[in-house]
């Protein structure tokens, strides 16, 4: 295993929080991606929050 491959296993089990280095490369990605997108969701909708109470005022 080269050290890019051991860094990509830490750095994704990390971030996923759980063990990757059995999983298959699609999976972590699709994980990654679910990730991803949850942070998004939460800050846009706190963004979408804070605009609506700065325009209340």
């Amino acid at each position: 295993m080269t050290e890019q491959e051991k860094l990509l296993i830490y750095k994704t089990s990390f971030i996923l929080n759980k063990d990757t280095s059995q999983m298959k490369l699609n999976d972590i990605i699709e994980e990654l991606i679910d990730v991803i997108e949850s942070k998004t969701d939460w800050t846009i909708s706190n963004n979408e929050e804070l605009l609506y109470s700065l325009n209340a005022k």
